[in-house]
């Protein structure tokens, strides 16, 4: 069985991409705006040393409005150009939310009876989501070609809206109870319980 516990949170954006107040925990991770909840610690590989930080979010986006900045940069990818480093951190972080949001959307075809309408409506949003994601992109894609897969993972992130993971703060706050949980020792073999 294929592990999914990477999927469990959404992607923050590139700790470059950021400002200073969004680093610091100040503002939103997300959207800049006024930060409330903390999304638990983050370890970022940075010159060859692990830094460990703390970003938060706005109560918006931590019940899932990120989503909605991340479609509406998607759709305007084509238009706007991005810098390349803005566009790959765009086009990793839809990746990751539409393989966040795709076995939801296979539990509810599953859940539907086959042949009726509502299977089918799933069902072809679990095979275009399958297939903008099996889309390559190339070594060293050009700019457009980029931005022509971040629209295309963009109209699919917006069909997958109505499947809903868990909250980031809810998820934040499970993976923090985990890192505080020290791992239970097993006895020895032949050892009383």
């Amino acid at each position: 069985m294929i592990s999914t516990d990477h999927l469990a949170a959404p992607m923050l954006p590139s700790m470059g991409l950021l400002s200073e107040a969004q680093v610091r925990g100040q503002d939103c991770v997300f959207c800049g705006a006024m930060a409330a909840i903390d999304l638990g610690r983050q370890d970022a590989k940075c010159l060859d040393a692990v830094v460990s930080w703390f970003p938060r979010a706005c109560r918006a986006c931590a019940g899932g409005g990120y989503v909605d900045g991340l479609i509406a940069a998607a759709c305007a990818a084509c238009r706007d150009l991005p810098r390349p480093e803005q566009m790959l951190d765009l086009y990793l972080r839809l990746r990751h939310e539409v393989r966040r949001r795709l076995p939801i959307a296979q539990k509810a075809v599953q859940s539907a009876d086959q042949g009726t309408l509502g299977w089918h409506a799933h069902q072809r949003i679990v095979d275009a989501a399958k297939d903008a994601l099996l889309e390559p992109t190339g070594d060293d894609p050009s700019p457009l070609v980029l931005a022509m897969r971040c629209s295309e993972l963009g109209r699919r992130l917006t069909d997958l809206t109505p499947y809903q993971p868990e909250s980031v703060a809810l998820t934040a706050a499970r993976a923090e109870a985990r890192r505080k949980t020290p791992a239970r020792s097993q006895p020895p073999r032949g050892a009383p319980e």
